[in-house]
């Protein structure tokens, strides 16, 4: 079996070495530049979903090529791969800014009563709120209102109305326990979890 390389690229202007095959999210924990994240998890498959991890990317130049490239966009961290040379940026202003417009989305329908949900201020999403968003929504509609409540078998119970998709019990039933009954219905502002008939 060949051994794996090491890549070394800089991140908030810190230079890291991970094995190649490294996620840049993961390059990040390792530089303690921590990218927030819903939706990933080193156990399953990469969704890139949630997209709340985002980051700047600078490649390094193509061999022949006059400069490295800058990606025109903010790219998923938990998805790009490493590369020999690449500049990560985790907070510039760029990257601030499409976080907060990511919190804005995930948060349209989600009920904003934060000092009475169940979670009790155990909730990566009003941390990541407090952290990067602080906006006044630019939406003046009614929220869609989902389900609470839901039991999903004798032991689970699925509040709809909180959930943000990340889809990770799905994965977790395809891939861990390779039971297979969750799954995501409907479309757009009404995709809900629920269980397969």
């Amino acid at each position: 079996m060949a051994e794996l390389k090491n890549v070394t690229l800089t991140i908030d202007g810190k230079q890291v070495t991970v094995p190649e095959g490294t996620t840049v999210l993961q390059a990040c924990e390792k530089a303690q530049s921590p990218v927030p994240f819903y939706c990933y998890h080193p156990g399953l498959s990469i969704a890139g979903n949630c997209r709340i991890c985002l980051v700047e990317i600078d490649l390094p130049a193509a061999p022949g090529a006059a400069q490295a490239g800058k990606m025109p966009k903010p790219q998923i961290a938990c998805y790009a791969p490493v590369t020999d040379g690449m500049v990560v940026r985790t907070a510039s202003d760029n990257v601030l800014k499409a976080r907060q417009d990511v919190l804005e989305f995930l948060l349209i329908n989600h009920p904003l009563d934060c000092p009475v949900c169940d979670q009790a201020g155990e909730c990566w999403l009003q941390d990541y709120y407090m952290r990067y968003g602080l906006y006044d929504s630019r939406v003046n509609e009614n929220k869609i209102k989902k389900r609470k409540a839901i039991p999903l078998g004798p032991t689970v119970m699925l509040d709809s109305e909180r959930c943000i998709l990340c889809s990770r019990c799905v994965r977790f039933t395809d891939e861990i326990s390779k039971t297979s009954e969750l799954g995501i219905v409907n479309r757009g502002d009404h995709s809900e979890i629920t269980i397969f008939p």
